[in-house]
């Protein structure tokens, strides 16, 4: 029987100019099935690099989408796979277990993104990908989860392959959640609501990637929107500061008068944010080696949708 990984082939073509409308009405991605879990499969959507970007061993940018950890879809992220794709990386959305009241937890997210890097880095080979070159690339809570696969040493799935790490190469966070102490996004916390404010806390910390900062970990860009009243800008200027004190690179880009959800097309800020905060994720990547050139990505013409930021002046009636 054939190999699944010999019949996928690169869907996409190079081209100079890439606007991001493009990429938001293609088929369907290949699926891999990487983890088997109570609730059912777990899939992988790759993308393969382009025609005429593969190499000896491709680099490769796994994307977690946000949602609140309780929401959101992979499918919502295929422009942005299928961007670093057409850039040459092999590139993955990840579907991943959701904060449920039948006894999903934060920790199940965080598992099955950890499974999802040693999926990876363990089929290497039959992938054509190099197992040192895995950036992983979050939004918003997809950004907490990106973070924390790096930082947090627990919450593993006991059937992983044993001795795989699951410690990416490189990070690119979009307005992550770094720090749950500081948002409402804490009583998704296994147990905390059970538990006193001062064990609250010590949970808050447990599963935030700021209080997990150590020498070692990979380089990282935070891009953040500074009018983000969801997560505030201030848990990526502490994120990269901490980074930077234990000796890590770690960049931070923040966007004046941006919002929260920046990234996801068609859903809050126009094209050309969207574009802007995806190209400089690219740039960081292609100056750790994972692109070449300048990145490719363009506003479409007319641009693919209407902004719903900033909202628009409202009429009494």
């Amino acid at each position: 029987m054939q190999s699944p990984f010999k019949q996928l082939s690169a869907a996409l073509t190079l081209s100079a100019a890439l606007p991001l409308g493009n990429l938001m009405h293609q088929p369907p991605a290949a699926q891999l099935v990487y983890e088997h879990t109570s609730t059912g499969d777990n899939r992988l959507f790759y993308f393969p690099p382009a025609a005429g970007k593969t190499r000896a061993a491709s680099p490769a940018v796994l994307w977690i989408h946000g949602g609140g950890w309780t929401g959101g879809s992979p499918e919502s992220f295929f422009p942005m796979a299928r961007y670093t794709a057409a850039r040459g990386a092999a590139s993955f959305v990840v579907q991943y277990r959701l904060v449920n009241a039948g006894g999903v937890t934060m920790a199940d997210s965080i598992a099955d993104c950890k499974s999802a890097v040693r999926y990876l880095r363990g089929h290497a080979a039959e992938l054509n990908i190099d197992p040192d070159k895995i950036a992983v690339a979050g939004e918003s809570a997809g950004g907490h989860l990106a973070a924390a696969v790096a930082t947090l040493d627990g919450d593993n799935n006991p059937e992983d392959a044993p001795g795989i790490s699951a410690r990416p190469d490189a990070l690119v966070l979009y307005n992550p959640c770094l720090d749950l102490g500081r948002s409402s996004f804490a009583r998704l916390l296994p147990g905390a609501a059970m538990e006193p404010a001062t064990r609250q806390r010590e949970l808050a910390d447990q599963y935030s990637p700021l209080a997990h900062v150590h020498p070692g970990l990979p380089p990282t860009i935070c891009i953040h929107g500074e009018a983000d009243t969801v997560v505030s800008p201030d848990q990526s200027r502490d994120f990269a500061a901490k980074m930077r004190q234990a000796g890590n690179h770690c960049e931070l880009v923040l966007l004046p008068g941006i919002p929260h959800a920046f990234l996801i097309p068609a859903y809050k800020c126009s094209e050309a944010v969207v574009v802007n905060a995806l190209r400089r994720g690219d740039q960081f990547l292609a100056s750790l080696g994972y692109f070449s050139g300048e990145p490719t990505l363009t506003v479409s013409d007319p641009p693919a949708w209407v902004a719903k930021w900033p909202p628009g002046p409202t009429t009494a009636h």
